[in-house]
């Protein structure tokens, strides 16, 4: 309904500014996007995009100030965690890991296709989670290139999971779910 659809409107308008002043990209080899995650710097992206362990990095933040990073590796089903320089960041809050996401979950997708551009900010398209296995959510939110590694939030603002395998389909877009990343880094992931 009309009023369905302006309450969902209300609620992105809530959380766009919050959810946007902790999606970076990822400079490495290519360019991606991630979320920071932790005050101290810890930034969940695509292990694509991160590449091997060791690697040195850089994250533009979202006032366009660039910081080094180091990739800490890649874990199963695609997922990639970087460590920023020592500092203080914005971080996202992430969904607790009692709180299960549904089939139908509406859900924001963010990210910066082409690389950081300070008119515009990170793209944000709006859709709901589709189906989901063990380490993979599917999502209808439209992903392009330079999405990968991004964030997917639900709309209460909370980080529900990283982009991972984008397709030209709308619904063929598939995302590393939280439980993945803290499956893998128990003691780093929140």
């Amino acid at each position: 309904t009309a009023q369905a659809l302006q309450s969902i409107q209300k609620r992105v308008q809530k959380v766009i500014p919050v959810v946007k002043r902790a999606t970076v990209v990822v400079l490495g080899d290519g360019s991606g996007s991630g979320v920071i995650v932790s005050r101290s710097g810890l930034v969940l992206t695509a292990g694509h995009v991160c590449g091997k362990k060791d690697s040195s990095l850089m994250v533009v933040l979202p006032s366009g100030r660039l910081v080094k990073g180091v990739s800490l590796g890649q874990g199963r089903a695609d997922a990639g965690l970087v460590q920023l320089e020592p500092g203080r960041y914005p971080f996202a809050r992430v969904r607790s890991a009692a709180d299960e996401v549904a089939v139908g979950t509406w859900c924001l997708a963010l990210g910066h296709p082409g690389g950081y551009d300070s008119d515009r900010g990170p793209i944000l398209r709006l859709g709901r989670v589709i189906s989901k296995s063990r380490n993979t959510l599917r999502s209808d939110c439209k992903l392009v290139g330079g999405d990968s590694g991004g964030p997917l939030f639900d709309l209460r603002g909370h980080l529900v999971a990283i982009h991972s395998r984008i397709s030209r389909a709308a619904d063929q877009n598939f995302h590393v779910p939280l439980e993945t990343f803290r499956a893998g880094w128990p003691d780093l992931v929140p």
